[in-house]
């Protein structure tokens, strides 16, 4: 009888972790490098409160063998084996499967060729890691032996007069007993709204331990690893705050990332670690975010920093070009490997638009200051106030150094495309937050970025993302007479962290959804007096699979507004003194990186690397960062490819 894997679907808890286990296994047991290489040949379904795997059964007279006409699928070692160089991507065998267990999957290439459970015949410790992985021993290798023990079981419950069907669940129920989240205490909104300092307080040992506690370590690749574009080693370093181990958690978070404390505070931890955390329909998701944070905030303290007395000091020269997360990413790597690092930045501090563009309720600079020190005690040198193009020379850098890094982020602004864009009073959101921030730091007022007086009036924020979420709480603590929120879909489709919303709705902020801005009104002097709106309903989904609002006939009304934020995201800005220099760009103005024979972070300029928002557009404070690495990394297999020749 061919072998197959079953699933106990009581005792399923939906972690994921069979479907992690059966991709890493088919990797030499390492992460995907990109999200749309996460194949698995396990599935896990999930129907409301209940959870289950599917699975290639290997049939004894498989259909999908007989429908192969290239016999790239067999019947070897007691189950159905597929031979991928022999596929040709006909789709017979996935039409013939009755269970949906073969599916097709693009390769390099981009042709779609089947793909199959194969029962890790070829897995060095020749077991099924999906098996070995699941905490609940849901899942099973069945063979003669197995199904004769599962046919005697029920006929002995049978015989009892028990359910035959389901099994107890005792290994799942015991699981999941675990006490509910509590997090981090958050100050109260009448007091957070009149300061800008940080409104979440970090835990002590006590919530701590407890927290950590919680956690149900699913396995050490889990769910929670994987949606963490670092794939930060969660729940060891979870299980080392449980066990005390401080210091080695902190040694544990830094394998992986480069600011996890800046992640701790800063990262949409709902739509990422923990928003897959197994618990989270349970008791609450384990506040991950809160633990990295005091790893790293504790270990500081206690005097950690990072070691480098092994280091080698290399021949080799790297710039940087920005100081925001990618390029502070991209440096720490190359730190570590010997490599001297100089980061040119053109702002006053490093961090880019986390020092400048994130407000300090969410992130204080101190933190920041903190890091930039151990950098440097580290051999990174910051060349702060340093505009490339302006103070230093592109030539000069690629003259005088080994590889170059673009980590230099997008500041483009958006415009709406409505009437009235350019009235009195009509700001963007990044220069606002940058002024606001450089206001709160004590630096000079900027020509580039003046601060608008906001106090007393009424300020409406056009975007429903994280930055109009800080544009509006913000305008809260600037004194504003009133701060709206209008956004043209409904509150589910709002693309920020859930978790801003609603600090910014405790903090008095309106919400006004289903509301699209048609024209902007303005007074005599040329100053904006109201915002016209149409409201909107959800429509068909678009490309993207997020519906499209389309405006309802004879919905028009207008919004008073002496202060109107544009929020709709970050583009590409312009860099002239790349031109000329061989590096392309796409149609959007981003930094073509990868392909025709090049690494994935190397432009079509063999010495000059890129990565982060300046690549693949705005987005997260962690994606960003994973781009610098990986980066550096590729960077220095290039150094030692060289030394080998």
């Amino acid at each position: 009888m061919n072998k197959f894997i079953v699933a106990d679907a009581a005792e399923c808890i939906g972690c994921h972790v069979c479907e992690v286990a059966c991709v890493t296994s088919h990797r030499q047991d390492s992460w995907p490098l990109a999200r749309h290489e996460f194949t698995p040949r396990i599935h896990v379904i999930s129907q409301q409160t209940a959870s289950n795997t599917t699975t290639c059964r290997h049939c004894n007279d498989a259909p999908c063998v007989t429908s192969c006409p290239t016999d790239a699928l067999r019947v070897e070692n007691h189950s159905v084996q597929l031979d991928r160089a022999k596929c040709i991507g006909c789709k017979n065998c996935a039409i013939a499967c009755p269970f949906g267990a073969i599916e097709m999957v693009a390769t390099a290439g981009n042709a779609p060729l089947a793909q199959k459970c194969d029962l890790c015949h070829q897995h060095p410790s020749g077991q099924q890691q999906c098996v070995a992985a699941c905490p609940t021993q849901a899942l099973r290798l069945m063979d003669d032996d197995g199904l004769a023990r599962l046919q005697r079981e029920r006929q002995r419950r049978a015989a009892q007069g028990q359910n035959t069907q389901r099994s107890p669940a005792a290994n799942s129920r015991e699981f999941l007993k675990k006490p509910p989240r509590k997090g981090a205490e958050k100050l109260p909104a009448e007091l957070r709204k009149t300061h800008f300092a940080e409104i979440y307080r970090g835990l002590n040992g006590t919530e701590a331990n407890y927290e950590s506690s919680r956690c149900l370590y699913c396995s050490q690749k889990a769910w929670c690893n994987w949606t963490c574009p670092l794939h930060n080693h969660i729940p060891d370093f979870i299980r080392l705050v449980k066990e005390g181990n401080i210091i080695e958690a902190a040694e544990l978070c830094h394998q992986s990332s480069s600011l996890p404390e800046i992640c701790g505070r800063v990262c949409p931890q709902d739509r990422l670690c923990e928003g897959a955390c197994t618990l989270k329909n349970h008791h609450g998701a384990v506040t991950v975010g809160n633990l990295e944070r005091y790893i790293t905030d504790t270990a500081l303290t206690m005097g950690w920093r990072p070691d480098m007395s092994a280091v080698s000091p290399r021949a080799e020269r790297v710039a940087v070009i920005g100081a925001g997360p990618a390029g502070l990413g991209c440096a720490d790597i190359l730190a570590r490997a010997g490599v001297q690092v100089d980061v040119f930045d053109r702002h006053p501090e490093i961090g880019g638009l986390l020092t400048f563009g994130i407000p300090p309720f969410k992130l204080d600079k101190s933190v920041l200051s903190q890091r930039r020190e151990i950098f440097s005690e580290m051999g990174i040198r910051f060349h702060l106030n340093s505009d490339v193009g302006r103070d230093v020379s592109f030539n000069d850098l690629l003259a005088n150094y080994d590889a170059i890094f673009l980590g230099v982020g997008t500041y483009g602004l958006m415009a709406a495309g409505i009437d009235g864009e350019d009235a009195t009073g009509v700001i963007q959101a990044l220069p606002y937050l940058i002024a606001s921030t450089r206001e709160v730091m004590g630096l000079e007022e900027s020509q580039e970025y003046p601060l608008t007086e906001i106090h007393g009036k009424r300020v409406v924020v056009l975007g429903g993302g994280d930055t109009a979420m800080d544009c509006l709480r913000t305008s809260i603590r600037r004194g504003a007479a009133s701060v709206t929120c209008a956004y043209r879909r409904d509150e589910l489709s709002m693309p920020g962290s859930k978790k801003e919303v609603v600090n910014a709705r405790e903090e008095g902020v309106e919400f006004l959804f289903n509301v699209q801005p048609k024209y902007i009104s303005r007074n005599r002097k040329g100053q904006v007096t109201a915002v016209g709106l149409i409201r909107t309903e959800m429509g068909e989904p678009g490309p993207d699979g997020r519906r499209r609002p389309r405006p309802v006939a004879g919905s028009e009304f207008e919004l008073p507004a002496d202060v109107l934020v544009m929020a709709f995201g970050f583009q590409a800005h312009e860099m002239p003194w790349l031109q000329g220099h061989g590096v392309e760009l796409d149609r959007w103005g981003q930094i073509i990186t990868g392909g025709k024979g090049r690494t994935s972070t190397q432009t079509t300029h063999a010495r000059i690397y890129a990565g982060g928002d300046a690549v693949h557009g705005a987005d997260l404070v962690v994606t960003a960062m994973a781009a610098g690495r990986q980066a550096a990394r590729e960077m220095l297999a290039s150094f030692r490819l060289k030394e080998a020749v």
